[in-house]
């Protein structure tokens, strides 16, 4: 997947890597890509259990950030106090696919993370 206007996808981090639920993840990346900050920012969401999760398990708008990807963005993200121990994902909810083709899968601004008990 590339962004919608150059072709760019930054590597994402969690840290830390393992958290516990209503604790706070720093979602965050290094690299910079010059794509358009959608009206509203990025909504940055959380899902239990992996892309094969259905949708209503996602924690939508758990964070928002208007700032670009500079190579020093980051963004707090509080974890649902119900979020169930696990592998979790925290992603970019409102990245844009519409370059990506509708018979393809495409790689989307997302990182693991681990809910401790």
């Amino acid at each position: 997947m590339f962004g919608p206007t150059t072709g760019c996808l930054p590597r994402f981090t969690v840290t830390p890597d393992t958290a516990r639920a209503g604790e706070t993840v720093t979602f965050a990346t290094t690299d910079e890509c010059d794509v358009d900050v959608p009206d509203g920012g990025w909504r940055i969401e959380v899902r239990h259990g992996g892309e094969d999760v259905p949708e209503d398990t996602a924690f939508a708008d758990a964070a928002r950030s208007d700032d670009a990807f500079d190579g020093s963005w980051s963004v707090s993200v509080p974890l649902p106090a119900d979020l169930e121990p696990g592998a979790a994902w925290v992603s970019i909810a409102n990245w844009d696919y519409s370059t990506c083709p509708d018979d393809a899968s495409c790689a989307g601004p997302s990182q693991t993370f681990t809910v401790a008990r």
